[in-house]
């Protein structure tokens, strides 16, 4: 697995977002997140396509995010982590 050089700034604010909301929810989206990797790994090709090779994964308890990953030869990239009211071609000139 490996992650596009922004995903870690979409990750950060995500966390902020939910942790403002209320204490420890940041914690939560986080564990979700690790969960979803490891889903995905074990799994790649679970989740249906949304463009260009990419694949849609969402989040089960937080709604309003989702992550656009790309299945390899070798690897998966995870490219963005996103709030699906941001603007829909937020994180598409990702590779």
């Amino acid at each position: 697995m490996v992650y596009h050089r922004l995903v870690q700034a979409d990750l950060d604010q995500a966390w902020h977002y939910y942790e403002d909301a209320s204490a420890g929810l940041g914690d939560q989206f986080f564990a979700e997140f690790l969960e979803m990797i490891a889903a995905i790994q074990r799994h790649p090709q679970r989740w249906g396509f949304a463009s260009r090779g990419r694949r849609l994964a969402q989040f089960k308890r937080f709604p309003y995010k989702k992550m656009l990953y790309r299945v390899e030869a070798e690897r998966i990239k995870v490219l963005v982590v996103k709030h699906q009211k941001r603007r829909p071609s937020y994180g598409d000139g990702r590779y």
